[in-house]
């Protein structure tokens, strides 16, 4: 089970009240900036900042890769490109290039 939208729309992080990255097949909250992962255990999500684990480079490269392939959600309302951009020099080039492209103007998408 996935945690519900609406809570999505206001986790952030407790250290840097910023934005996290939710992957819901790992059952984890992910903030990039600090290289922090939250546990979500039994769908409720672990966010007391002595709880959140410090990740390793290549767990982090590991987690910006599975939200580049579609795997995240990230928190607060951000799109994904948003969420993900200021970290793509984490990554290989080979990877950014899923980087989800901005929606055209008038596309017809809403910002729900």
């Amino acid at each position: 089970m996935s945690l519900d939208p609406l809570l999505l729309d206001l986790l952030a992080c407790p250290i840097d009240k910023q934005a996290l990255l939710y992957l819901a097949d790992d059952g984890v909250l992910y903030n990039p900036r600090l290289r922090r992962l939250y546990q979500v255990r039994d769908d409720i999500p672990v966010m007391l900042a002595d709880q959140g684990e410090t990740v390793a480079d290549d767990r982090h490269r590991d987690l910006l890769g599975r939200a580049l392939a579609g795997r995240a959600r990230p928190t607060l309302q951000l799109t994904l490109r948003d969420a993900l951009q200021p970290h793509l020099a984490d990554l290989p080039h080979d990877l950014r290039h899923n980087l989800p492209r901005p929606a055209e103007a008038g596309s017809g998408e809403d910002a729900a």
